[in-house]
């Protein structure tokens, strides 16, 4: 057996290396347990956060796979703690919990940085809008489906602004400005009607 709290090989009822009694160590361990779920909320947060203001072109995958991530942190972090309760053994599960809290912030901090350092010039896409679709939430994102230019897709699933989302509707030709990003991730600058950018 683990100690709840440190992790250390314990052989006896009181923890040898930070000397808690069991009952000391679980509560060390859900108050732990605890602040770590908040940072991996907030960290979703901030990814949420940032996708909106450089969202890359894959976004929509981005969020699936948050999403999974999330339920499965989750998740798990109830399950530690109903084992916590009983009193079983936690080392392995606590440990892959650690692993997945960052992630949500190492998916911001990449996606902030791949816009933030961008220093390459806008690539224009003419296409025409498909159709489009939004999603509610306290963070309500908007997309416009317009036809693809890249070989192999059918359409692709634009980030746009609640503004371009009434804007544009199906049939609308549409210039989407991106840029390649600084981590090679590309990312959507802007939207335009093509009538505006043929003017410019």
């Amino acid at each position: 057996m683990h100690c709840p709290n440190c992790g250390a090989e314990r052989e006896h009822p009181v923890c040898e290396v930070c000397g808690l009694h069991p009952e000391a160590a679980e509560v060390a361990f859900r108050r732990r347990l605890i602040y770590q779920t908040a940072i991996f909320l907030v960290g979703t947060l901030a990814f949420l956060s940032a996708g909106q203001l450089f969202p890359p072109l894959e976004l929509d995958l981005m969020l699936v796979f948050l999403g999974a991530l999330f339920f499965l942190t989750l998740a798990l972090g109830v399950w530690l703690d109903a084992r916590a309760r009983r009193r079983r053994e936690l080392e392995l599960l606590r440990r892959l919990f650690r692993t997945l809290v960052p992630v949500p912030w190492l998916l911001a901090g990449l996606i902030f940085l791949n816009g933030q350092l961008d220093a390459q010039p806008p690539v224009h896409r003419v296409t025409r809008v498909a159709g489009k679709f939004t999603m509610p939430g306290t963070l309500r994102s908007s997309r416009l489906l317009v036809v693809s230019w890249r070989e192999g897709r059918e359409f692709e699933r634009v980030p746009v602004s609640r503004d371009d989302f009434l804007r544009f509707h199906r049939g609308d030709p549409v210039e989407i400005r991106m840029r390649g990003g600084f981590l090679g991730i590309p990312w959507v600058y802007d939207v335009y009607q093509k009538e505006d950018a043929v003017e410019r």
